[in-house]
């Protein structure tokens, strides 16, 4: 079959828990390509969480958002198996427990078990996204009942589509530290070509929904990247599939916070 084909069932196996059909083809071409459907992945997230969001806004008019507030966390959280946050957490743990050691630091990451630290920040980071998914709601909200769509669509949607969105930018410029690490094969696939068009979608998109508030959403989304980066760089010499896990966790509580202040 065509390689995208199999590619973007890659990118489903490896981003979500949604059912997905038998790979038949699976080497490290195919992941390499997946990185060009992250944005999609985010977008398939983002289309869930407005038509569950629609589904009980029909059902029932006046829904409590703080009862849906929860109820689209557990959906943000289920459609990944948790798989970035387990990411944060690991990185939390290593970045303390580390001691400034790069050795140390990757050894502990590797430990299944999660330490008090990578607790307390996934318990934070949730916390924060939680609160974030409410006021926007609240915001979203008229006095007459009608919602405001377009800044539904820039929380739920587009905010998971920049997070996956700066994985390929993040490889392209940033080394990956573990030769046989689950994200190792997809260094190949982040090309300047794959980049630009990610970035340049993007940031089209965010025009689109966020109108006036798009160069700060944009600007603020860079930052995160940058000092994400920074971090990795004097601590690893490079990212790891956990860093760039916690990075897209991180992304997604900062970004939405942003949009719903």
């Amino acid at each position: 079959m065509n390689l995208h084909w199999w590619a973007f069932w890659y990118a489903m196996v490896f981003l979500t828990r949604l059912p997905t059909p038998y790979l038949k083809r699976v080497d490290d071409t195919v992941a390499a390509r997946s990185l060009v459907f992250y944005p999609l992945i985010g977008c398939l997230l983002g289309l869930s969480l407005l038509a569950f969001t629609a589904a009980c806004v029909f059902y029932n008019p006046q829904v409590s958002l703080l009862l849906l507030a929860a109820l689209l966390l557990f959906i943000w959280v289920v459609f990944s198996g948790a798989l970035h946050l387990d990411g944060l957490a690991d990185s939390a743990d290593a970045w303390v427990g580390g001691l400034g050691n790069k050795e140390r630091t990757l050894a502990i990451m590797k430990d299944p078990q999660s330490g008090p630290m990578g607790v307390t920040v996934i318990a934070v980071i949730l916390l924060v996204k939680f609160a974030a998914i409410y006021a926007l709601l609240d915001k979203a909200q008229s006095g007459s009942g009608s919602w405001n769509i377009w800044l539904l669509i820039a929380g739920f949607m587009l905010v998971p589509m920049l997070a996956r969105g700066a994985v390929p930018g993040l490889l392209a410029t940033t080394p990956y530290v573990r030769k046989k690490g689950l994200a190792s094969a997809l260094v190949a696939g982040a090309t300047p070509l794959v980049v630009g068009i990610s970035g340049t979608l993007l940031a089209l998109l965010a025009g689109v929904f966020l109108q006036t508030q798009a160069l700060f959403i944009l600007a603020l989304w860079l930052t995160i990247l940058m000092m994400a980066r920074a971090a990795m760089i004097k601590r690893l010499g490079g990212c790891t599939g956990d860093t760039l896990g916690a990075t897209i966790e991180i992304q997604e509580a900062l970004l939405l916070a942003a949009i719903a202040l």
